[in-house]
C-alpha cells in the first residue's frame, strides 16, 4: 500500500491540500469523481465537488482517495458521512499512505471467487465461501433411526419422514457448486439455519437455541452491512425477500447447512406451501440440525471427500481483493509462508460467477505467472517492511 505518514506529517499533509486547494480524486465502486478540500476537523473532511459528481455517492459509501503532493502519490481510505450543498462530508481517516506501490487500484469483492493454484505439486486451495460456524470434531450421536452406512438410505429415510410433515423438501449438494441464491450465500457466510417460521411474520429476533443455530434477523442485518449496505435499505430488502416468498406460495421455510471441516457441502430445504399452511415446529428444527450432522459425518465415512484431501494439503486463505496487477489473500499458517517465496513460478485458477449471463455461469480462467516484485509475504513470523500497513502484515499475502 505505501509507507503510512506519522501523525505530524499527517497534519501536515492536510494543510497543504487546503492551504494549496490540491485537486483531489475520489473513486468508489465503478465511479470517479474529484474535489478539493475546504475544512479539516479531528472528526471528518469536507470537500467541495460539483453538484453532478456527488450525485454518484452516497452515505456510508466506502471510497478510496488520491492526490499529488510534494512528488509522491498518497492514498487513504474513508466513509461518506453525507453530501449538501455542493459539499461531500468524509470520516477523518486513520492513516494516510505515501508513494503506493501497486501501479493498480484494488477492488474489494462482492461476488462470490473461488482461486486455488498449483505450487511445486501441491495443490493450494482459497476456496470461498467459509462458513464461520465450524462442526464439532467429535463423532455425532447417531440415533437407531440414521442409517449412516448407506447415503442413498440415509437420504431415502430422510425424504419419507419429512413428507410426512411439511409439503416440500429437497437435499442440495454444493460440490464444485458456487453459493449463488441469497439463502445459500447466509449459509456459507454464517454456518447457520434460516428458519422462517411464518412469512406473514418478521425474521426470528432471538435464537431459542442455545448452540445459536439460528440466523436472527440482527444476524441478516450484519450481514448486508458487510456489504456496505446503507441501513434504510436494509429494511426494505428484509421485507422485500418476504414478500417474495408470499408470492410464491410459501408460508413456512427451513434451509439447514450441511457442514463438513468448515464448508458448506450442501444443505437440505423444506417448505410448507400453498394449501398446506403450517408452521414449522422447533422439533423439526432440531431434527434437521441432528440429520444434518449425521449426514456430513455419513458422507465422510463413505469416501466423499477422499479427492478433496488425499496427497493434496487444503490451505484456508480467504480473498480480500483484487486488481489488475496481483491478488492479497489472508493466511496464518507459516507452512504456506514457507512454500510461497518470491520468483515462484505458479499455476493460477479463478472461478467465479458472471452475473451477465442468464442463470449461473462458471468461468475458470487459467494463468502461469511468474512472480516478481509483486510478490508480498505476511506471516506471522514477518517482521515488516514496507507494503501493507502493520495492521495487516500479521496475516495477508499478495500473489
Amino acid at each position: 500500500m505505501g509507507v503510512k505518514v506519522g501523525r505530524i506529517v499527517k497534519e501536515f499533509v492536510f494543510k497543504s491540500l487546503l492551504d494549496q486547494q490540491i485537486k483531489i480524486d475520489l473513486h468508489g465502486n465503478k465511479k470517479k469523481l474529484s474535489g478539493v478540500l475546504v475544512e479539516v476537523s479531528e472528526s471528518r473532511l469536507e470537500l467541495e465537488c460539483t453538484l453532478q459528481d456527488l450525485e454518484k455517492l452516497e452515505p456510508d459509501e466506502q471510497i478510496r482517495v488520491f492526490f499529488y503532493l510534494q512528488n509522491n502519490y498518497h492514498t487513504f481510505e474513508a466513509t461518506v458521512i453525507e453530501k449538501k450543498d455542493g459539499r461531500l462530508f468524509l470520516t477523518h481517516p486513520e492513516g494516510v499512505y505515501k508513494n503506493p506501490q501497486r501501479k493498480f487500484e484494488r477492488i474489494k469483492l462482492k461476488t462470490p471467487i473461488e482461486v486455488f493454484f498449483i505450487l511445486q505439486g501441491k495443490r493450494v486451495e482459497l476456496n470461498f465461501p467459509k462458513a464461520e460456524r465450524p462442526l464439532p470434531e467429535e463423532e455425532p450421536e447417531i440415533a437407531e433411526d440414521f442409517a449412516v452406512a448407506g447415503i442413498q438410505r440415509l437420504t431415502r429415510e430422510f425424504r419419507q419422514k419429512m413428507s410426512k410433515i411439511v409439503s416440500t423438501n429437497d437435499i442440495t449438494m454444493m460440490r464444485n457448486k458456487i453459493p449463488a441464491t441469497y439463502e445459500e450465500k447466509l449459509m456459507a457466510t454464517t454456518g447457520k439455519i434460516l428458519w422462517i417460521p411464518s412469512v406473514d411474520e418478521d425474521f426470528i429476533s432471538v435464537d431459542p437455541f442455545p448452540e445459536e443455530r439460528i440466523i436472527t434477523k440482527k444476524d441478516l442485518i450484519k450481514y448486508e452491512e458487510s456489504f456496505n449496505t446503507p441501513v434504510h435499505i436494509i429494511n426494505s430488502k428484509l421485507g422485500n425477500i418476504l414478500y417474495e416468498k408470499q408470492k410464491k406460495k410459501i408460508f413456512s421455510e427451513v434451509y439447514c447447512p450441511v457442514l463438513y471441516d468448515q464448508y458448506l457441502v450442501g444443505y437440505l430445504y423444506i417448505a410448507n406451501q400453498n394449501e398446506m399452511r403450517k408452521r414449522i415446529s422447533r422439533d423439526t428444527i432440531d431434527y434437521l440440525y441432528e440429520f444434518a450432522k449425521v449426514l456430513s459425518y455419513s458422507l465422510e465415512l463413505n469416501g466423499y471427500f477422499t479427492s478433496e484431501t488425499s496427497g493434496e494439503q487444503r490451505y484456508e486463505a480467504p480473498i480480500i481483493d483484487i486488481s489488475a496487477s496481483g491478488l492479497l489473500f489472508a493466511h496464518t499458517l507459516p507452512s504456506l509462508a514457507k512454500d510461497l517465496l518470491i520468483h515462484t513460478d505458479i499455476d493460477l485458477t479463478i472461478k467465479f460467477t458472471d452475473k451477465k449471463l442468464a442463470g449461473i455461469a462458471i468461468i475458470l480462467i487459467c494463468l502461469i505467472l511468474i512472480l516478481f516484485a509483486g510478490l508480498a509475504l505476511y506471516s506471522k513470523r514477518s517482521s515488516g517492511g514496507g507494503g501493507e500497513p502493520p495492521s495487516q502484515r500479521s496475516s495477508s499475502s499478495m500473489v
